[in-house]
């Protein structure tokens, strides 16, 4: 069904790729033990490469690099998400996980009979997406949302598993269909801000009118733009990007923790919105704790959840607002180069969360078109009567009185004639 995704076996972090990348941890990342009665976190590191290690309950110490970057206690100043939902539609979201407790909505599972528990996840990449949107901070770990106090929603549309033996559990993949009814289950269930982090180029029909169903019902759709790193190698490049690309959705590409786009990493286009880190992403894992995913590259995958997560302080901060206006406030807003075009690498920038919220939009800011200052209509052009007089002569004066001269000798001409006339006749009489 083309959706762009990697069922790649990782033996050594026991769950598959992820959506976008693989989920390798960060080198030299440290973490420590989860804390319990009979452990302190105070614990020494342990590799970077075993801290996803099911079983393994292990928390990321030190502040997430995201804080910085994205000057998130500048935006929690403004908003901390408070009083939003955000769906996830996706692998699942691990209910059990610390930095999750307190966080979830009731949600629904959309494939096979739509009995799967949608607060479980066999593969990891739901869980993951819902810690970086909204994780809760928990004693000892670095890990945060984005949105520390939104909701998320799960919405389960697909399971996986990992392969090549690790598991005996069915391995359901995501299908547009399933995909698609996620998206209109979570708009009718009040999700304000739609999380799907994948993309299809295929099935233009079905993305387009679930969208539509989200948009026209208030909720505000934001998908990945693509990962080349996780595509077939035996494939042409996609030519589409379903849902991200269409009207009423964002999509999001990745950049490196130092805001470098990479084109290993990431597909550029027109489809292009925005842009958000998508490397070295620490976040909640099916472990119950932590997990620093993808350290080798950028995945659109997190980097969408970065975007929800910004998405949901807007939305937390301007509930009056429309989904376009909350797209705009993001878009217009990001870091960019150029503050009146879009790139097909970031779209209009790498997201600024606190300018984003900080935003007064008067209609006069350069870049995106902004939805509540639409251009004005082209005034029609007038049709008038034109009458169009001749030059001035500057010789006319001139003419006037040589008109004068030649018609006073022609009179006196005619006069002496008629005298002469008349002295003719004279004579002859």
């Amino acid at each position: 069904m083309g959706l762009r995704t990697v069922r790649r076996a990782a033996a050594a972090l026991g769950v598959a790729a992820v959506l976008g990348s693989g989920m390798l941890a960060a080198p030299g990342a440290a973490v420590a033990s989860m804390p319990t009665a009979a452990a302190s976190t105070s614990t020494p590191s342990i590799d970077a490469g075993e801290q996803c290690t099911p079983g393994d309950r292990v928390l990321v110490s030190g502040t997430s690099y995201l804080v910085d970057r994205l000057g998130l206690e500048a935006a929690w100043t403004l908003s901390r998400g408070a009083g939003v939902t955000v769906a996830v539609v996706d692998s699942g979201v691990e209910a059990g996980n610390a930095h999750l407790a307190g966080a979830l909505v009731p949600g629904a599972s959309t494939f096979g009979d739509g009995t799967a528990p949608a607060d479980d996840d066999l593969f990891g990449h739901g869980t993951a997406i819902a810690g970086l949107i909204a994780a809760r901070q928990v004693e000892g770990s670095g890990v945060v949302g984005i949105a520390p106090e939104a909701r998320i929603m799960p919405v389960r549309a697909f399971q996986a598993a990992p392969e090549d033996g690790q598991s005996s559990r069915d391995i359901a993949g995501p299908s547009a269909a399933s995909v698609t009814a996620g998206i209109r289950w979570a708009a009718d269930h009040g999700a304000q801000i739609i999380n799907v982090s994948l993309s299809d180029d295929q099935s233009a029909d079905l993305y387009a009118g679930a969208v539509s169903y989200a948009h026209a019902r208030g909720a505000l759709v934001i998908a990945s733009a693509g990962n080349r790193n996780t595509a077939n190698a035996n494939r042409p490049d996609p030519e589409h990007f379903y849902p991200g690309e269409l009207t009423g959705a964002l999509a999001v590409s990745a950049v490196l923790k130092d805001g470098t786009w990479d084109p290993d990493s990431s597909y550029s286009g027109s489809h292009v919105d925005i842009a958000a880190p998508g490397q070295s992403m620490p976040s909640a894992y099916i472990s119950g704790g932590d997990c620093v995913f993808n350290g080798d590259s950028a995945s659109s995958s997190y980097a969408t959840a970065v975007i929800s997560g910004a998405a949901a302080l807007v939305a937390a901060r301007y509930p009056d607002e429309t989904p376009d206006q909350w797209a705009f406030r993001l878009l217009q807003s990001a870091m960019r180069v150029s503050p009146t075009e879009p790139t097909d690498t970031v779209g209009w920038g790498e997201v600024r969360p606190a300018e984003a919220l900080a935003l007064v939009d008067d209609g006069t800011l350069p870049g995106p078109p902004s939805p509540a200052h639409p251009a004005g209509e082209p005034e029609p052009e007038v049709t008038r009567t034109i009458s169009i007089e001749p030059d001035a002569d500057p010789l006319d004066p001139a003419r006037a009185i040589v008109g004068w001269a030649l018609g006073g000798a022609a009179t006196i001409s005619a006069i002496m004639l008629l005298l002469a006339r008349g002295r003719a006749r004279s004579t002859a009489t």
